[in-house]
């Protein structure tokens, strides 16, 4: 794991920014069931399939970065809303946003339908 990390920092500092977030795996249930899968042998398990490589990925140099372009999301003007109030020009696009925003929460940077899950 170590190896990783350090490459991780290495490739970091190509990117305007970057964030690493640890995720508990009590909350990552997918990722444990593919590590569970990859431990177990299968090779292909109903639409999953697995490769096995031959070394590990952190061996390999060929370094390949795949540009991603942020669309617009229906989500957007949402949050916007209900982070600083701000909505769009349009009259009537404004008023859908007022009403759809009705019906979500914001907690930080995740929204809700409905209200907030408490947290126990």
């Amino acid at each position: 794991m170590i190896k990783y990390i350090s490459k991780v920092r290495q490739l970091s500092s190509k990117f305007k920014s970057f964030e690493d977030i640890k995720i508990p795996r009590t909350e990552n249930t997918k990722a444990d069931v593919l590590s569970k899968l990859a431990a177990s042998g299968y090779t292909t398990l109903g639409s999953i399939c697995m490769e096995f490589l031959q070394k590990s990925s952190i061996e390999n140099e060929a370094t390949e970065v795949m540009q991603v372009e942020q669309e617009f999301c229906w989500m957007d003007e949402i949050i916007e809303y209900l982070r600083s109030g701000k909505l769009p020009e349009a009259k009537k696009e404004a008023n859908k946003v007022t009403q759809r925003a009705a019906q979500f929460s914001l907690d930080g940077e995740t929204l809700y339908k409905g209200c907030i899950p408490s947290h126990t």
